[in-house]
């Protein structure tokens, strides 16, 4: 399955939704360009939906260190949701998920949001 994504914004969160495989540079370049332009006007919250992403090597992860590095700069956060037991595995191997915030759905990570208000 290739990769894919989907950028939604409500109110002042962005919603990334990540699904198939992500491998390779050439397919995040789209996706930073994305999560740079909703930086540039403003947002610094965002939610990362990974319940449809089936594998990920450091390439995506290195663009969701990005993004949480990026966001937290501008005083916000980078919510990881949704990782299956694979993806889940990858972020304990690294020990970043003593780095990301990790929630089970999105209500867990807007409530998260509301709590940091």
């Amino acid at each position: 399955m290739a990769f894919s994504y989907n950028l939604n914004k409500s109110s002042d969160v962005v919603t990334l939704e990540m699904s198939g495989k992500l491998v390779d540079k050439v397919e995040a370049i789209e996706v930073r360009v994305e999560i740079d332009e909703e930086l540039e006007e403003g947002t610094s919250r965002f939610i990362i939906d990974l319940s449809e992403l089936e594998y990920m090597n450091s390439t995506g992860l290195n663009i969701l260190i990005n993004l949480m590095n990026k966001a937290r700069n501008e005083g916000g956060e980078a919510v990881i949701v949704g990782a299956k037991p694979r993806i889940k595995s990858l972020f304990t191997v690294t020990k970043l998920d003593s780095v990301f915030t990790m929630k089970t759905n999105r209500a867990e990570a807007e409530d998260h949001f509301k709590e940091l208000q």
